[in-house]
């Protein structure tokens, strides 16, 4: 049983990061996206930002951009900004699958509660997480962002393994207890049964899932992929931006 709820909690996990894994490039310089600008952080302290209204300021003065220029670094900074939801839409169904698959659980022993806290200590754990990147609704990302991901992923599944250990263990031995103190005493082959068809049907949930996880990572990184291609072309077109390049290959 407890087996199939780590795999839960490794899907958790690898909804931040299989993008990561699965991409071939990584950034250079940090980036700060809010929506609407685009800010780069060369790692030498200066800045390059591009406004809501595709404005070029690099270290304080505005570049000067034709119609071609403004049309060109009006696309790049849209196709940067449109993964400020993504990213934490992305995150939030994983959250949400996990605690779909718990409330399954609760269910499948009668015990629609029982596992309220776990919950909140998942969510609270993801909320850390997701602070990396998140300052005041604004997503940044730091300079080898998916590679620093990558490193990171097995820090992180120790500790949602603790929150389970120590929470969801304790949270489910308390509810089948009671459940079965209140029907008469422990039955261990009704016990077994029950625990073998849970494992059948969340297994069968996450494989779906990490279907959708693959498909999903694969997505993500031909977008970034083309992004990158067209940020060369960007850099030919506006010979200043050359110095702060996004993405490395």
């Amino acid at each position: 049983m407890m087996k199939k709820v780590y795999s839960i909690v490794a899907l958790l996990l690898v909804s931040s990061q299989t993008w990561a894994s699965q991409c071939r490039v990584d950034l250079q310089n940090e980036v700060h996206l809010d929506g609407e600008q685009l800010e780069i952080h060369h790692k030498n302290g200066d800045t390059a930002i591009v406004d809501a209204q595709d404005n070029l300021i690099i270290h304080g003065e505005t570049i000067p951009l034709d119609s071609d220029q403004r049309a060109a670094i009006s696309e790049y900074r849209e196709q940067l900004n449109q993964y400020v939801p993504k990213v934490k839409q992305f995150a939030d169904d994983g959250l949400a699958f996990v605690n779909d698959l718990i409330d399954d659980v609760a269910e499948s022993i009668d015990a629609p509660n029982a596992f309220d806290d776990v919950k909140a200590s998942m969510k609270t754990f993801w909320q850390d997480i997701e602070s990396r990147y998140y300052k005041d609704g604004d997503l940044i990302l730091p300079a080898d962002t998916f590679s620093s991901m990558k490193s990171s992923w097995t820090e992180d599944f120790a500790k949602a393994r603790e929150i389970f250990n120590k929470e969801f263990i304790t949270s489910a031995f308390t509810a089948m207890s009671e459940k079965m103190q209140k029907d008469g005493g422990l039955n261990l082959t009704e016990l077994t049964d029950n625990m073998t068809e849970l494992k059948a049907r969340i297994e069968k949930r996450v494989q779906e899932h990490g279907k959708e996880l693959k498909q999903q990572g694969d997505d993500f990184c031909d977008s970034l992929d083309d992004i990158a291609d067209k940020e060369h072309q960007l850099h030919e077109k506006i010979p200043e931006l050359k110095g702060y390049p996004v993405f490395t290959i």
